[in-house]
């Protein structure tokens, strides 16, 4: 917040049985424990000092947000947005989520790119890799890291979505070679559907119908 701003303490809700969110000027600003209320004198309808407010965020909240990322990655990975967003909920101020993100980075707790670089490693032989590209996309990571790295992957790795849309067709138990248009297009929607290429798909009814007759 600017420093000529009033910051008119507008509401103190309830949490936990331990924690207050702080409203600031009717806006959620920041969550604190009991005894922090009652040791920087924070009151509903209050005016608080920028020095406190300073204090708060500097010197209380900045070093929270980063403890908490901290134990939140001792458990698993994240990308940088889901970390964000995992410190949002817990109400921390964005120049406190930015301290705690830049942290972590130049440690390397966190790593966009080999975050990606370990799900498609993990994910390729149950995924096709457009539905990795999408799940990689909403969970934060650029378009650039997720076609560089997919790219990589599966130049070298090109039969596992192959082979997974081939199990697929096998799994229809359909004698390609007398099916009708209708039943073919339906399997190729489905595969599509899936996330898979018309090129894989093609390929996979081929392989399926050439070892039907072998």
């Amino acid at each position: 917040m600017e420093s000529n701003v009033e910051y008119i303490i507008t509401s103190i809700k309830e949490l936990t049985k331990k924690r207050r969110l702080i409203y600031i000027n009717y806006e959620p600003a920041f969550a604190l424990y009991i005894g922090e209320l009652r040791k920087f004198g924070i009151r509903d309808g209050e005016v608080l000092t920028q020095n406190i407010f300073d204090t708060l965020v500097d010197d209380v909240l900045k070093k929270r947000a980063t403890i908490r990322a901290m134990s939140l990655l001792k458990d698993k990975d994240y990308t940088r947005k889901e970390l964000q967003d995992k410190l949002r909920e817990g109400y921390y101020p964005e120049s406190c989520i930015e301290s705690a993100i830049e942290y972590v980075e130049r440690y390397g707790y966190i790593n966009d790119e080999r975050y990606a670089e370990n799900y498609v490693s993990f994910k390729a032989s149950s995924k096709p890799r457009r539905q990795i590209e999408v799940k990689l996309k909403q969970k934060g990571i650029g378009s650039d890291i997720i076609s560089r790295i997919c790219d990589e992957f599966y130049t070298d790795n090109d039969n596992y979505e192959l082979e997974q849309a081939k199990n697929f067709v096998l799994k229809k138990n359909i004698d390609l070679e007398h099916a009708d248009y209708k039943e073919i297009q339906k399997i190729k929607a489905a595969l599509f559907r899936k996330g898979f290429s018309f090129e894989v798909i093609n390929k996979a009814l081929d392989i399926v119908d050439d070892d039907y007759y072998m």
